[in-house]
């Protein structure tokens, strides 16, 4: 397995471990994360501000089911599918499928771009 590939594989399953001390723990003091809505969060508190209803139960029990990842060993990016899978309380389940690009530096995560498939598109002035 190269760099990238563990890079990538080690943050992508702090999801579907629950593991937000982890998450965070791979990420660049200054990374950039732009979730699906195009809203871009700076450093490791921000984006941890972010994703926390991932893993703090709000969003109910959340695991990701990856589909293929494209690795781009020259530039150390990674092209990643998936579907999130969101079980509540009631056991009731939903789901949004989606992609992430991501870019590692040094072995730390330096960029999560996030796209999800939606009823509507988050269309912004230019």
């Amino acid at each position: 397995m190269s760099k990238l590939s563990i890079c990538t594989a080690a943050f992508m399953s702090t999801f579907n471990d629950g593991d937000f001390d982890r998450m965070l723990s791979l990420l660049s003091p200054d990374a950039v994360y732009i979730d699906p809505h195009g809203v871009e969060h700076r450093g490791v508190d921000a984006i941890g501000a972010s994703l926390r209803s991932i893993f703090d139960g709000t969003l109910g029990s959340v695991g990701y089911d990856v589909h293929s990842t494209i690795l781009d060993e020259a530039t150390q990016r990674a092209l990643v599918t998936w579907t999130m899978v969101m079980t509540a309380a009631d056991g009731s389940r939903t789901s949004a499928d989606g992609l992430d690009i991501l870019r590692f530096e040094d072995g730390r995560l330096v960029a999560k771009n996030a796209f999800c498939k939606a009823d509507s598109l988050a269309i912004r002035a230019a």
